[in-house]
Formats: structure tokens, sequence, C-alpha cells
């Protein structure tokens, strides 16, 4: 099986779908990873953007991701482009990927990066593709607006938890004291409440957005 992991910055595919990943190599499924994203100088410092693209790539060795794509379109400035060339690019990725399953953001993020990779990831997989789609969580993005996240579909990560929560670190300036949720406390209050819900440890949920079964 191949997956597809469309997130809008490095760090949000540990975020939403790091267990489930792990869970999916494991059984020997080939996962992509495309980062729709990147920073930028002046708002950004240029030790800072180098420093992502190294973190990026220990993460994929950490997580076993096969491929890596980085479309290197401006951070928190998607909406200044033409939906039709954010479709595009996306439908390239998915194009060459060939997925049988897509994770992307939720609609109702409070960043707006988040929602329109999400709108152009429903159009790019969009009948009469036969592609599943999924939609993640991001913790500190997600609940923080006022759209609730309503997941259908739970995936036990018990077994892949700590390494999830490894692979996030390696984002060392994402990393944030408690009390905000983004650090392995954060992380693992969020998988437990997942975890509860289907009587397991640790849970990553998602809301399925569109299969066909023929």
């Amino acid at each position: 099986m191949k997956v597809l992991v469309v997130a809008a910055h490095p760090d949000d595919e540990v975020l939403g779908v790091g267990g489930t990943i792990l869970k999916h190599v494991a059984a020997g499924d080939k996962v992509s990873v495309c980062i729709v994203t990147k920073a930028y100088e002046p708002e950004w410092s240029k030790e800072y953007i180098a420093r992502k693209v190294i973190e990026q790539k220990k993460v994929d060795k950490l997580l076993g991701v096969t491929k890596r794509f980085n479309l290197n379109l401006p951070t928190v400035k998607l909406n200044i482009l033409p939906h039709g060339e954010l479709n595009q690019k996306i439908a390239t990725v998915i194009n060459r990927v060939k997925p049988d399953i897509v994770y992307t953001h939720f609609e109702g993020d409070l960043n707006y990066d988040h929602t329109l990779i999400y709108r152009a990831c429903a159009v790019s997989t969009r009948p009469p593709q036969r592609i599943k789609l999924f939609c993640f969580e991001t913790i500190s993005e997600t609940e923080w607006n006022n759209r609730a996240f309503v997941p259908n579909i739970w995936v036990d990560i018990g077994k892949y938890f700590s390494k999830k929560v490894m692979a996030f670190e390696v984002y060392r300036s994402e990393v944030k004291a408690p009390p905000h949720p983004r650090n392995a406390k954060g992380l693992a209050i969020l998988a437990k409440k997942r975890g509860a819900e289907i009587c397991a440890e640790y849970a990553e949920a998602f809301m399925l957005i569109r299969e066909v079964w023929e």
C-alpha cells in the first residue's frame, strides 16, 4: 500500500500522523511526505531555515519515510496564491506517488494554510480517482479554533507513541514548555484521550472524508 501525508509545515506530519506513519511502515507500506510550505527571510533566520532541512532528514530516517517532497511555497502566504496553482502542485505529487491513502489537515484548523491545503487535497483526490482521504488533527491548531474535529477512525499507536515523541523532538524549535501542548506531555494527553475513546493506551484519530467501495 502507498501512503501520502500532505502537511503545511515540518512537524505537522509528526504531530498529526507520526504514530500512524510508523504503523504503516511496520506493516510494509511505503509512506511519502509532502511538506507544502517553507519559512523565509527576514521573518525567519537563515539558521532556522537551514536547520529545518536537516531536521526533516532525521525525521524521515526515524519514521521510515520512503520519500519526502518539499513544495517550498511561502509559509502563511498560501492565501495569496491562485488556488489553481496550489491544487496543481499538490496534484503533481499525488500523480507521482499514486497513493492509496492521503492524510492531510482538518479544514477547520486555526491555521489558514491548513485549510487551503485540505481543500487542495480534496480537489486533487476527487473521483474518478480511488484514493481514501483522511484528515488529521494538529495539536494547538485544531483545538484552538471553534470548529469541532469529530473523528470516525482511530489508530492504536501504543507500540509507536514513544518514537512519535522522539520524532517530534527532532524539531527543536517547535517544542514548547508546558502548559503549552506542543511537548511530550501535551502529546501524551491527546494520545491518551484518543486512546481512551477506543480502550487503548495511545491512539491517533482521523476523519474519513472519502472512500469508494467498488
